[in-house]
């Protein structure tokens, strides 16, 4: 009707107004529920949020470092391991060749007879070493004796005359038991020890006189020791490098070496060589030198090899023709 106002047109904005504040303050709500907002860090927040990320990061590598350190060290030891194990290896393989080479050495003959020869000739050059410093000792002492310290050098020559006499001898009597004999004979025993005792008592007596109580000045028993023992030590280096002498001689004697026949026979080399044994073995047993074993009543096989320095098999062949020829011997007995 006119005149009346419209009421459709102000409701209308009021509720569109009031419609829009509510899907605003929806929207709002449902924003402000939303977990993004708790999920914002604060600027503090974020410090340490970096400072820990720095620091797990540092923790890594550090643990990584360690882990490529340890492995290297892992990968060191197994090297020197490995080098070590080689090392041994190489050291048993050196120490096992060795031990052949001497293995062959002691069985092979031959080579136990030059190194026989070679130890016979270093007791000999040791002896001669000792006898040679005895009489230097010994020509100081009677030069001193006689001048004086500061006397003639001729004074040396005393002393000398003395040490040829008794090299003569020592050289004799090695001599005479490299061929088997005594030296001296029966026939001469008495001036040879004779002559050799007076030696020995001269030589003894120059080198004592200084420091003998009435001929000379006296100090002390030390002093007249150092003045006697020489000589007496000469005497007994030729004693010793007689008696070595012999012990050589008769062990280069008693060494079974393969012969030849040179065609003076019909039976082969290594016939010849096992009876030339046999022959050795009667000798050694008649002397007392090879033993015979209590079971067989003939000397073992390992003891001809080791008297004779020779091969087991040479000495097992020898054993074997000995085996053969005792039931003759027990024959010819009956």
């Amino acid at each position: 009707m006119p005149g009346e106002p419209k009421a459709t047109g102000e409701p209308d904005a009021r509720l569109v107004a009031m419609e829009r504040k509510l899907v605003v303050l929806r929207g709002k709500a449902t924003l402000q529920r939303d977990p993004a907002w708790l999920d914002v860090l604060s600027p503090v927040e974020a410090l340490r949020e970096r400072t820990a990320a720095i620091r797990i990061r540092g923790m890594r590598r550090r643990q990584q470092v360690a882990s490529a350190t340890a492995q290297v060290r892992l990968s060191g030891r197994e090297r020197r391991a490995e080098q070590e194990l080689a090392r041994l290896e190489l050291s048993d393989q050196l120490w096992q060749r060795r031990a052949l080479a001497r293995r062959d050495r002691m069985l092979d003959p031959v080579a136990r007879l030059a190194a026989q020869q070679r130890t016979a000739r270093l007791v000999a050059q040791v002896l001669q070493l000792g006898a040679v410093a005895g009489l230097v000792w010994t020509s100081v002492g009677v030069h001193d004796a006689l001048v004086g310290p500061a006397g003639s050098p001729l004074a040396y020559l005393v002393e000398t005359l003395f040490a040829l006499l008794l090299l003569v001898l020592m050289t004799l009597r090695a001599r005479a038991a490299q061929w088997g004999r005594a030296f001296p004979s029966r026939d001469h025993q008495r001036k040879i020890y004779a002559l050799e005792g007076a030696l020995l008592f001269g030589s003894i007596a120059i080198n004592t006189s200084p420091v003998l109580p009435g001929i000379g000045f006296w100090r002390d028993t030390t002093t007249l020791l150092a003045h006697l023992g020489p000589p007496v030590l000469v005497l007994v280096v030729i004693w010793l490098h007689a008696m070595t002498t012999a012990f050589f001689a008769q062990l280069l004697a008693d060494a079974h070496v393969d012969v030849a026949d040179g065609g003076r026979t019909r039976l082969s080399a290594d016939t010849l060589n096992v009876v030339t044994m046999v022959q050795k073995i009667h000798s050694a047993r008649a002397k007392g030198d090879l033993p015979d074993w209590e079971d067989t009543g003939l000397p073992s096989v390992s003891a001809i090899a080791r008297y004779f320095s020779c091969e087991k098999l040479k000495a097992q062949q020898a054993h074997d023709v000995l085996e053969l020829m005792r039931p003759t011997a027990s024959v010819e007995t009956r």
